[in-house]
């Protein structure tokens, strides 16, 4: 990437003091998820796949934080975006890779690299789609991050190798399909509307919808 590339669609010069806008709580966080994903990977290649886990665990915790510190904060930016899908590959795509093939899918040499890399591959795609199809109301395709959690899983469970191909597979089509998966912000608000209703039905009527915030 060249020295022109901008964020918020303008040139980056030397002295303009962008480098210390981007020190934001949310950016922090979001490093902290990319560290976490590099140590989950270092364990992973030694084959200690429980800490890598552990790692693993931490960069979902930060990659949970992140975004919503950045609304509260208002320090959104295209940087911070483009770091979380460097830290998404790193955490939940590179790292659970190298504990499947650490763990079972090494005893199949071809079918089990194979399944390792696709997985990879296709977290990559996935991230690079994102901003291209991004919708409010649903992901395009299955996200990484809850990918890489149920690879990290099936990487300590003791399910036969060809399984453990066979799902990291799945999980690999699942990231570049254009199957419609909800958002947590989707899902929580069908909940709260219809937990709402409930009340209103139990007090005689429905609650009333609160007016939604602007910029949704």
């Amino acid at each position: 990437m060249s020295d022109l590339d901008s964020d918020e669609g303008r040139e980056v010069r030397p002295g303009d003091g962008l480098g210390r806008e981007l020190v934001t709580p949310a950016n922090a966080i979001t490093t902290g998820s990319l560290v976490a994903g590099f140590v989950a990977l270092v364990f992973a290649a030694e084959g200690r796949l429980a800490l890598a886990a552990v790692f693993v665990g931490v960069a979902a915790t930060c990659d949970a934080l992140d975004g919503l510190v950045a609304r509260r904060t208002r320090t959104e930016c295209v940087f911070g975006g483009r770091l979380d899908s460097l830290a998404d590959l790193v955490s939940f795509g590179a790292a659970p890779a190298m504990m499947l093939y650490a763990g079972d899918l090494r005893a199949l040499p071809v079918l089990g690299l194979a399944a390792c890399v696709g997985f990879f591959v296709c977290g990559a795609w996935r991230l690079a789609r994102f901003s291209l199809v991004e919708n409010r109301d649903h992901f395009v395709g299955l996200p990484i991050p809850p990918a890489g959690v149920i690879a990290m899983v099936l990487a300590l469970s003791a399910a036969p190798a060809l399984v453990v191909a066979a799902i990291t597979t799945v999980l690999a089509l699942l990231m570049i399909s254009t199957i419609p998966f909800p958002t947590l912000g989707r899902t929580f608000g069908v909940l709260r509307r219809s937990s709402r209703r409930e009340v209103g039905y139990t007090g005689g009527g429905e609650a009333p919808e609160p007016a939604p915030r602007g910029g949704r």
